[in-house]
């Protein structure tokens, strides 16, 4: 029986392999990024493979010696393992573990699950479910790994009296680092195969150290005895590691990107490196070659206490802070690199209508050219009935009030970035901005033309309406400024921040608004792609460039900015999906407080950086043989635990 048993967890086990060499390495133990189902797989194969693992321990357990009290002891806690994982209460262990990170007032994006918004392709939706399938797979890692790491960790300080209780842990810990850590050694064999090194280089590193150092010590203990050191072992240092590693990796899930971190690693590096060699001849100088042994414990101690794990929690954490505040405010930060960017801007480009003004633009003055047929207003309704324009649906309310019914048309278009035109009874009409006098070579009058210049310079937008190559009228159309607008552009500037303002008026309507707000550099007769050219040709400039908008004709430029901000209600008709941040609000006085809160979360961030490593320091400090002179005291495991677990705890509290 035990050995059908041992077969069919090797055939469980040699299929686990096979699907984990076609699938992404990263997530080779439960989902697969190619294929949802591939996921289900490896959770029923590795359920069986536990499974038939434990019958065997079962049944070598009634067949040993009874001196071997060890295996006695493997036997009735992997019994207990296997009642406690049918049981609801494992269920609510592991849940317990997941939520940590809430428990401190953190929340991963949507709660449970990377949840996105409504995509119209069935490939979006696809990628949408593996990352969410994924993220489900990384936090079933981190709480595997935070659970071995507390048992781990009671087996170190309460299981003195347990017999062979070093290679239960070393077990522990061996399953640790195979599968939930798998991970950091396939992405730093990635990293050193690309002449790189990255936080999960170290993290690698520092658990293969603290195991293989505690591998040593676990069977060959005499050698440290004799020279009176004792055999530490330390694998729920590497469980730990490998444990806030991983918890990192789910903060930052979204984006996939080290913030600093990786940076700050390639430096850290060889900074450790050199302090190893220079503890190693310190050690030889004062102790000759007798302290040989003294000094090679020494410098695997100082790798051990030196992995910094907890920088990948340092980023992720400031930055989920920064977007929970952000979300007090009513602003939602939908891309964490944006918060970054913010505090990195130089530049900030606001669309005019609906963003500073109000969006609700109403009809000042009618100036008609000629003669007013009966007609040409419900020609007018009709036509500007077809058109998307927010000034537009100005003229079309003000028609209405007046309670003019539109005329029937025979046909009607909309001419990109110029207006409409329409065809009643043969005879083409159009509306729109002044682009469309020079299409249809339109004649305006002097007199007109000097209404023209008045109405432009009172800020009013200037529709035209004609018949063929004939100007009928003139329409003004008003959209006030917002009443915090001004206010707002002054604060911005007082940041040290340029501001630009992009808009389709004509010059003369530009440069009145644009004084009013104090506003020097703008762009008039701006259509979609003109704005998108205008944000790029900042880039070129080395600008570091923050674009508002709150319509679809801001898209384009929205997605050329390094951080694009959709303002007010109307962001949520598809340009919410668009945006990196979200302001629920059309009201722009948060937008200096959403400035000054990148700044402060990018001043936490660097704190909590240099906390982290200055904790790291003195536990090198110590792990270097500081100590041993007075108390001697080189590395403890309780030791190693805790430098880690302030490190971690810093970032928290910050």
């Amino acid at each position: 029986m035990l050995i059908h048993y041992l077969l069919d967890a090797a055939q469980c086990f040699c299929q686990l392999l096979v699907l984990a060499a076609e699938g992404d390495a990263d997530v080779s133990l439960a989902v697969a990024a190619e294929d949802k189902s591939r996921g289900d797989e490896y959770t029923r194969l590795v359920q069986h493979a536990f499974r038939q693992l434990l019958h065997i321990c079962t049944g070598v357990g009634y067949f040993a010696p009874e001196e071997h009290a060890y295996l006695v002891f493997i036997v009735r806690a992997s019994q207990g393992v296997h009642d406690f994982a049918c049981q609801p209460a494992a269920v609510a262990v592991v849940g317990v573990v997941a939520v940590i990170p809430v428990v401190f007032g953190f929340q991963c994006s949507g709660g449970g699950e990377l949840h996105g918004a409504e995509h119209a392709g069935s490939m979006e939706q696809r990628e949408m479910e593996e990352r969410n399938s994924r993220y489900r797979c990384l936090k079933m890692k981190a709480a595997a790994a935070w659970v071995l790491a507390g048992l781990l960790s009671l087996l170190s300080v309460f299981g003195g009296e347990v017999p062979y209780v070093n290679e239960i842990q070393m077990s522990l810990a061996a399953l640790v680092l195979l599968f939930p850590g798998n991970a950091f050694y396939a992405a730093a064999r990635k990293q050193l195969c690309a002449g790189r090194i990255g936080l999960d280089t170290l993290i690698a590193f520092g658990a293969s150290v603290a195991f293989l150092f505690s591998l040593f010590n676990t069977f060959f203990p005499d050698y440290w005895l004799r020279v009176g050191l004792h055999p530490y072992v330390y694998y729920e240092v590497a469980v730990l590691v490998v444990a806030v590693g991983l918890t990192g990796k789910v903060f930052r899930f979204l984006p996939e990107e080290r913030h600093g971190a990786d940076r700050i690693a390639r430096i850290f590096f060889p900074v450790l490196a050199g302090t190893a060699v220079a503890v190693f001849f310190i050690w030889i100088f004062w102790g000759g070659m007798t302290a040989v042994p003294h000094a090679f414990y020494a410098v695997v101690s100082v790798f051990i206490v030196a992995c910094p794990c907890a920088l990948g929690l340092v980023a992720p954490l400031a930055l989920t802070r920064g977007i929970g505040r952000a979300a007090d405010m009513h602003i939602r930060i939908k891309d964490s690199l944006a918060l970054e960017r913010l505090d990195k801007a130089d530049v900030v480009v606001f669309d005019k209508t609906g963003t500073l003004t109000e969006g609700q633009p109403t009809v000042t003055a009618w100036l008609w050219a000629q003669y007013q047929e009966e007609d040409f207003k419900r020609i007018l309704l009709a036509t500007e009935m077809n058109s998307p324009d927010p000034l537009a649906a100005a003229i079309t309310a003000a028609l209405r009030e007046e309670r003019i019914t539109p005329a029937p048309l025979d046909g009607c278009g909309v001419l990109k970035g110029k207006g409409v035109k329409s065809l009643c009874n043969g005879t083409e009409y159009w509306v729109g901005s002044h682009k469309l006098l020079k299409d249809y070579r339109a004649y305006l009058s002097d007199v007109l033309g000097d209404m023209l210049v008045e109405y432009e310079s009172e800020g009013n937008s200037i529709v035209y309406f004609g018949r063929e190559d004939e100007l009928l009228a003139i329409i003004a159309v008003k959209d006030r400024l917002k009443a915090t607008a001004s206010g707002v552009v002054k604060e911005l500037r007082g940041q040290g921040l340029d501001i630009c303002m992009l808009t389709g008026d004509g010059e003369r309507t530009a440069s009145a608004i644009a004084g009013k707000l104090g506003i020097i550099r703008y762009m008039s007769d701006a259509q979609p792609e003109d704005k998108e050219a205008f944000i790029r040709e900042l880039r070129l400039q080395g600008k570091k460039v923050v674009m508002v908008g709150d319509g679809v004709n801001d898209a384009q430029a929205l997605a050329a900015a390094d951080v694009s901000i959709a303002a007010g209600a109307s962001a949520g008709d598809g340009l919410a999906d668009k945006a990196m941040i979200v302001m629920k609000s059309a009201d722009l006085q948060s937008l200096p407080r959403l400035f000054g809160l990148s700044r402060h979360t990018l001043r936490l961030m660097r704190r909590n950086f240099f906390r982290t490593m200055a904790f790291h320091l003195a536990g090198v400090l110590v792990a270097a043989g500081i100590l041993y002179p007075v108390y001697g005291i080189l590395l403890t495991p309780i030791l190693a635990v805790t430098v880690i677990a302030l490190s971690c705890i810093m970032p928290v509290k910050g």
